[in-house]
């Protein structure tokens, strides 16, 4: 049976480059590539030739082409490289739209590695052959990441479940990205100090190692099952403890659409869609503020939509333990702005540990903090309809920095990254989708359950532009 699965899979896929220098290497040479494309636009556009041209589509033509050398190399090296580029495709706000739509096929898939490496991976971790743990096993993975690559099986015992596989030496490459992102941050000293730059190091490479560990992964699955067990049509699937390894997880297979394909089918539909759309967004400000713990990888990959309308999330190497004060610190700062409270506003940026440690009042300045909500926390302003697809952040963000650079310094505590994290990809889901939902009154009505609204919203604290 498992010679039948061999010939089945033949020789596709691809070997993932391990060792510090040549994954180096690999990213210095991309960068020098992309370096040299952006030189060649600038140059085109002042002499009208090539470069900065649209193609049939309205593609910047040069965009396109770095953009697809940026996905290629960075699904090639899948571990932390391919993570990044992840997380930067979840927020459309982040990147011109031509590097969105190519990094966003890092979310689903990504180059697969061989059927004989999988093989190999898995008849190790169980010390026997997979024909005596599977009676089916699906040669070609349903899905493939930064860490790892998913196939369809099912267990002697009869249960369909999902198999994820570790790539082979992937730790190693995790730290030595680790080790990259180090020397790349430390140049970033000008903008954050030293010890932020430690504690940021800290918190990603915790949240990176932990994912190459499907043993606390296993765990994590355990725990959300129970915690998502408390809200109707949101669920986990269920972890297989006795065939989980340090590099295998075994879960319950639930068959579903993924949740972005499942939006953008419902373009008929905006009610339905807004629907699914308000109880991802309802689950996840529940899970911070109430819950204290985070699903910390929200780009839509990681969740399916069922027949039966269920939205299951996927992917819990990476979860966030949040501390009280600063989530309830968030909503403390939503209701200073509901109350037009600017200086409580700015001082409790102070308090949660935001900017540098050096950095005096100038950074804390009311009224420019007031500025900046009317740009970043535009949708929990208004008690009204939030068409996000129309939010218009990132240009009004840059002219903001613009008129005041000292901004770029209000950099969020370590404890804060994962959380922000999690803000961008929701954020990036509802652009995209073009969702439609009141997040005021959700907030409002958080921060109520939570004891931390002061008063009710003022309309002098709602936007005037």
């Amino acid at each position: 049976m498992g010679t039948d699965w061999e010939k089945l899979a033949g020789e596709k896929g691809e070997v993932v480059p391990s060792g510090r220098f040549d994954r180096l290497f690999r990213v210095g040479k991309l960068g020098a590539s992309i370096g040299a494309g952006t030189a060649l636009r600038k140059v085109g556009s002042v002499f009208g030739f090539g470069s900065g041209k649209k193609d049939e589509g309205g593609e910047d033509r040069v965009l396109v082409e770095q953009a697809e050398k940026v996905a290629k190399v960075l699904g090639e090296m899948k571990g932390a490289a391919m993570k990044v580029g992840q997380m930067l495709s979840a927020d459309p706000d982040l990147l011109p739209p031509e590097f969105t739509s190519r990094l966003t096929t890092l979310q689903a898939s990504a180059p697969p590695m061989t059927f004989r490496m999988v093989k190999d991976v898995l008849e190790e971790a169980y010390g026997q052959p997979l024909e005596a743990v599977f009676s089916e096993f699906t040669p070609e993975p349903i899905g493939s990441a930064s860490i790892g690559q998913v196939h369809r099986g099912r267990l002697k015992t009869g249960e369909a479940v999902a198999v994820k596989v570790q790539y082979p030496g992937i730790d190693k490459t995790l730290k030595s990205d680790l080790d990259n992102l180090a020397s790349v941050m430390a140049m970033s000293r000008v903008v954050i100090e030293k010890a932020k730059i430690q504690a940021y190091l800290q918190e990603i490479g915790r949240a990176i190692l932990d994912e190459s560990d499907y043993m606390t992964e296993a765990g994590n699955l355990n725990r959300f099952v129970e915690i998502l067990s408390k809200r109707p049509g949101v669920s986990a699937p269920r972890p297989f403890d006795a065939w989980t390894r340090r590099n295998v997880l075994v879960m319950e297979l639930i068959v579903g659409t993924k949740l972005d394909v499942a939006l953008d089918a419902f373009v008929d539909d905006p009610d339905r869609k807004n629907a699914i759309l308000e109880r991802f967004v309802e689950t996840y400000s529940w899970l911070l503020h109430e819950q204290h713990v985070l699903h910390a990888d929200p780009h839509p990959g990681n969740f399916l939509l069922t027949p039966d309308g269920d939205m299951v999330m996927l992917d819990f190497g990476c979860i966030k333990e949040c501390d009280e004060r600063f989530s309830d610190g968030v909503l403390d700062i939503m209701d200073a702005c509901w109350q037009g409270d600017d200086r409580r506003a700015a001082g409790l940026y102070r308090e949660l540990g935001f900017g540098r440690g050096s950095q005096g009042d100038e950074l804390f300045n009311p009224e420019r903090m007031r500025q900046y909500h009317e740009i970043g926390l535009e949708p929990f302003l208004r008690d009204e309809t939030f068409e996000f697809a129309n939010w218009d952040m990132r240009r009004r963000l840059q002219r903001f920095i613009m008129e005041w650079p000292t901004f770029i310094k209000m950099t969020p505590p370590a404890d804060g990254l994962l959380v922000f994290r999690v803000l961008g990809g929701i954020k990036g889901l509802l652009t995209k989708s073009g969702g439609q939902l009141n997040v005021h009154r959700m907030a409002v009505e958080t921060a109520r359950r939570r004891g931390r609204l002061t008063g009710e919203p003022l309309r002098s604290a709602l936007l005037t532009h």
